[in-house]
């Protein structure tokens, strides 16, 4: 089942290129999405007891497999890197490919690794994300890309390309989640890099091409520090996590960790390297829901997982302490100023990634349970929210924030999607909340005021930019003629499949919390861990959220038994009686216009994200030779 699980995306990725037709791909994506899913669930079912170890070091193939692979991927990127004149991309994968055959020759016979394939409860967790999220989203593209096209007839249609990537990148994430061998999880590393890589340049224009450039340029950067790491650790015979986790900390070993944990926020898009993810909002919005905002950014917080037992107070766990504290805070001050929404959950993705990379790196058993929560519930209300912006650009010929106060009279259900997955990111009683609430109670038990004080203050802008938009959403819904709009049915599976694991996973935390992340941290350490969150919290908070739900239902009946008497609004002066314009000084007629606040003075892009990268950076570089220092002296 596991080569399944691994070889069906493969597989349908190869079909892909086989097939021309719309219709003909259209129903390979549904089957194999379908069947994606199904496999997802089924194997953790089925393995949900066992931790799984497979020897894979008998296959003597398999690394010179791998260097291949490297091979041909670092040759494709250099290909596209001379035929658009980029030196820099040029030289950083063509170093980074001489390391790792140098890697392989050198180190192969003293870094043989008997643990190929680990999988424990994170890694089933991390499998059911990928594949029940990731499988939802490529049925959901499958109209949205015929839309697309249909909007943007000067495109040429490539959805066969499209489809392919996107299944290769959920092998990719598989890969990456059950490997325990760190040279297999480079590979998988790199052809997810790859796919962000096809899929921010898919529509080919100068914009796209220069953005998606932008994103290999990072993801290989991270890539070579990955190798590096790898090479140190090499010298030290050990090539696995397992076997990391129990070394000394000798000064290779701690650069090397250091490193994976830089390559890890290159990936999560943290500061200093966040311009990667906000220039991928070219893409069309299915890609950017599942490598952009879902998966291929928790690829990097998934290593830190991993990495999280060599964390803590040490040089490495601060470092990753401070830049994702910077990052939650800086990102969130820049969203408030953005009118585009796919801008708004750009920043807010990487404001959110941010949160739980401080979470890692702080490393104490409550602060991994609450990093691993915000995963989950990061993962499918951004994924929600993402679908239903792709499906409102398409009915209002706009991304504006601006323009969605008359979506509710084109489609409430649209409406009712964007107000679940915003109210999933910030509102009691709904899960970032939970799970922000635990990670404040990990802060101040660590004893790190300094990033109790930084998440307060972003938690605050971060509740400032989701009510404005939520606000507009329910603005002027009494003035909109509700018109036709009938949705599809691949959209219509879609989302209503995420908004409801949205509120699933709500109500059953306290199950995915003893059935996964409690489990998890009792095999990663030997401290006593009890739960951040009490039972009688977790009945109040359940009990609170069927509330929200229950009491429409029964009031509505109560509503109608009594007739109601429509007055017109109070609009700053008389109404007109159109509840559209009032007489204002003078008897003069002024049409009313409700509009956000969006502080660009304060907030604006331009001026803060400069800044947050030279912090970024500074702070990773003090870390670096901290780090070295710590050893010498």
């Amino acid at each position: 089942m596991l080569g399944l699980l691994l070889g069906l995306p493969v597989l349908a990725a190869l079909f892909m290129l086989l097939f021309k037709k719309q219709r003909q791909i259209a129903i390979l994506t549904r089957a194999c999405a379908s069947l994606v899913i199904a496999l997802s669930i089924t194997f953790c079912v089925l393995n949900y007891n066992k931790t799984l170890i497979i020897d894979l070091s008998f296959q003597h193939w398999l690394p010179y497999a791998t260097l291949l692979l490297e091979v041909l991927i670092s040759g494709f990127i250099i290909y596209k890197a001379i035929v658009h004149k980029s030196v820099l991309l040029c030289l950083l994968t063509g170093l980074s490919i001489l390391l790792s055959i140098g890697y392989e020759f050198l180190y192969k016979d003293k870094t043989e690794v008997s643990q190929t394939i680990f999988i424990d409860k994170l890694s089933l967790l991390m499998i059911l994300i990928i594949g029940v999220i990731g499988g939802i989203i490529c049925i959901y593209a499958v109209e949205y890309m015929k839309d697309y096209h249909r909007h943007n007839p000067e495109i040429p249609d490539r959805r066969n390309i499209f489809f392919t990537v996107m299944f290769l990148f959920l092998a990719a994430m598989f890969g990456i989640v059950i490997t325990n061998q760190l040279s297999l999880l480079l590979l998988c590393w790199e052809i997810s890099s790859l796919a962000s890589f096809l899929l921010i340049g898919y529509t080919k224009t100068p914009k796209a091409v220069k953005n998606s450039f932008t994103a290999i340029q990072t993801n290989v950067f991270g890539g070579l520090l990955f190798t590096v790491g790898l090479v140190l650790l090499g010298v030290n015979g050990i090539a696995d996590f397992r076997s990391l986790v129990s070394s000394n900390g000798s000064l290779t070993v701690s650069i090397a960790v250091f490193l994976l944990s830089a390559a890890a926020l290159t990936k999560s898009a943290q500061f200093p390297f966040s311009g990667w993810l906000l220039g991928a909002m070219v893409a069309p919005t299915p890609s950017s829901a599942l490598l952009h905002s879902s998966t291929m950014v928790k690829a990097g917080v998934y290593l830190l997982l991993r990495l999280s037992p060599m964390l803590g107070s040490n040089v490495s766990g601060i470092t990753v302490t401070m830049i994702g504290g910077v990052t939650f805070l800086a990102a969130a001050m820049m969203a408030v100023s953005q009118t585009d929404s796919k801008r708004v959950l750009a920043h807010s993705t990487i404001s959110n990634l941010g949160l739980i990379i401080a979470c890692v790196g702080i490393g104490t058993p409550e602060a991994i349970w609450a990093a691993i929560m915000l995963v989950v519930f990061h993962a499918i209300a951004k994924s929600l929210l993402f679908l239903s912006v792709g499906s409102t650009s398409h009915q209002l010929g706009s991304r504006s924030i601006e323009d969605m106060d008359g979506l509710i009279g084109i489609s409430k259900q649209l409406t009712i999607f964007l107000i679940i997955g915003i109210a999933g990111m910030f509102i009691a009683p709904f899960g970032m909340l939970i799970a922000k609430w635990a990670a404040m109670r990990a802060f101040l038990d660590s004893g790190n005021f300094l990033i109790v004080i930084i998440v307060a203050f972003a938690s605050t802008i971060t509740m400032f930019f989701w009510t404005k938009w939520l606000g507009k959403l329910i603005a002027n819904a009494h003035r909109i003629k509700p018109t036709s709009y009938v949705m599809r049915g691949d959209e219509k599976v879609s989302l209503y499949s995420l908004a409801a694991l949205v509120i699933i996973i709500c109500l059953l935390h306290p199950l995915v919390s003893s059935s996964f992340i409690e489990p998890y941290i009792n095999s990663t350490t030997t401290d006593s861990f009890p739960p951040p969150i009490e039972p009688v919290a977790s009945a109040i908070i359940i009990g609170m959220l069927c509330l929200i739900f229950i009491l429409p239902l029964i009031l509505y009946p109560i509503y109608h038994k009594f007739s109601v008497k429509q007055t017109s609004l109070y609009l700053s002066g008389e109404n007109t009686g159109d509840d559209e314009s009032f007489y204002g000084g003078m008897g003069q007629v002024h049409r009313v216009e409700l509009r956000n606040w969006y502080m660009q003075g304060i907030f604006g892009e331009e001026f803060w994200l400069r800044k947050s990268v030279y912090l970024g950076a500074g702070i990773l570089i003090a870390g670096f030779f901290a780090v070295i220092g710590g050893h010498v002296v």
